[in-house]
Order: C-alpha cells, then structure tokens, then sequence
C-alpha cells in the first residue's frame, strides 16, 4: 500500500508540474498572439483552441494535488464548531465521498474514451485529431484523486483523536486567531 501511494505522490507532483507548464505556455502563447497582432501578423492558428485544452487539461492535472496539499475550496462550518472526534469521522465520510465520486467520473471517463478510440472519433475545429487523446485526462486523474484520497483517509484513521488536525491547522495562510 506504501508503494502504491509512493508512486501516486509522484504522480500527483507530475501532474501538478504538468498544470503549471501548460499555464505557463498558455501565458505564452497568448502575449505572442497579442504582440503579432499588434505588429499585423496573423494569428497562431489554432491557438484559441489549444488554450482551451489546456485549460481543461490543467484544471483536472492539478485537482489531485490540490486535495493533497488541502489547498481546495472547503467549507468548514461544521467541522469548526464540533469535538474532533466526529470532525474526524465528517472528515472520513469527505473522503469517502470523493473516492466514490472518483470512482465513478473514472469508470465513465474510461469507457467513453475507450469507445471513442474503437470508433475512431475526431474532433474537427482548427486542428483536427483523435477525441481520446484528451479523454485520457480524465481516467488518469481520477484514479489520482481516487488514490489521494484513500491515503487521506488511511492516514485520518490511523491517528489518535488527540492528534486529529482541526480546520484551521489544514488551511494555508490562515492563523488561528483569525476564525470567528
């Protein structure tokens, strides 16, 4: 089970760097677009559209990464104002609830792209290819969330009560003295 989270930190760490690369080029390749016109050049074909895919693709790298480092958008306003004890079991039942989401956005997410692959779909706009070369996106960072937040959980119930984080201890930047 060890290595099987090893290697979805990796994972997940590659994704994440993947998501910055791809905004980055999205950075990029919009000031080129800008400074062509500016100068009166045509436009990078294709461009808007590859923007878009990264976009997508950026969005759904870097989702795992985010439950890691518990940098997602979450709202405590139960967990906050509850003993720890059933914090930690709201806590499970999150993870298990993402897991189960997971599993099944994967399982769809596979089987539309495995059809797609056999029918041999394309996508026609600017630039012209297969359809599954983006459903791939899906599966892989389910099976990453799904991963993720199993290890979540594992490590949740593996601590004592005493030592179950309380919300303002998970969230970035924020201080103790500065919840209500």
């Amino acid at each position: 089970m060890r290595a099987i989270f090893w290697l979805n930190s990796l994972l997940v760490r590659a994704l994440c760097v993947l998501a910055v690369l791809l905004v980055a080029a999205m950075m990029l390749g919009i000031c080129a677009e800008v400074i062509l016109r500016i100068f009166g050049f045509p436009s990078i074909i294709g461009l808007i559209e590859l923007t878009e895919y990264a976009l997508f693709i950026s969005t759904f790298f870097v989702a795992p990464y985010l439950l890691k480092t518990n940098e997602h958008i979450r709202v405590d306003l139960v967990i906050a104002r509850i003993d720890p004890a059933n914090a930690r079991y709201i806590e499970c039942g999150v993870m298990i609830a993402i897991m189960v989401i997971s599993l099944i956005t994967g399982v769809i997410a596979t089987i539309l792209m495995v059809r797609s692959f056999h029918e041999g779909t394309l996508i026609f706009k600017d630039l012209i290819f297969p359809q599954w070369w983006l459903d791939w996106i899906i599966p892989l960072s389910s099976l990453a969330m799904f991963l993720q937040a199993l290890e979540m959980l594992v490590t949740l119930m593996r601590l004592p009560d005493s030592d179950v984080p309380l919300p303002h201890e998970q969230v970035p930047g924020i201080r103790p003295d500065e919840l209500p």
